[in-house]
C-alpha cells in the first residue's frame, strides 16, 4: 500500500475558507481518489492527492482557492 496525502479546501457553515489536510492508504491514484471523494469533509470541494514524500509542497490548493475567490494574487501564470 502507498501513502497518499489529501489537502481540501472548502467552504465552511460560516462561509470561511477551511483546509482539512487527511492520509490514506491504497495502491493506485484512482482509488486514493475515490476514496478521498468519499471522505470529504464538506459536499462542496476542491482538493489535491499527493504521494506522501519528503519534497511536499502543502498549501497550493489553498493559495489557487485564494486566487480564485480574490483574495490571492497569482505569481505563476498557470493558475490565472
Amino acid at each position: 500500500m502507498k501513502n497518499w496525502v489529501v489537502q481540501y479546501v472548502y467552504s465552511t457553515d460560516g462561509g470561511e475558507q477551511g483546509v482539512s489536510i487527511s492520509h490514506i492508504e491504497a495502491e493506485t491514484y484512482d482509488e486514493a481518489r475515490i476514496t478521498a471523494i468519499e471522505n470529504a469533509v464538506a459536499k462542496e470541494f476542491i482538493f489535491t492527492i499527493c504521494l506522501q514524500s519528503d519534497e511536499q509542497v502543502l498549501g497550493t490548493v489553498k493559495h489557487q482557492a485564494n486566487i480564485i475567490v480574490g483574495k490571492g494574487v497569482s505569481i505563476n501564470p498557470t493558475y490565472e
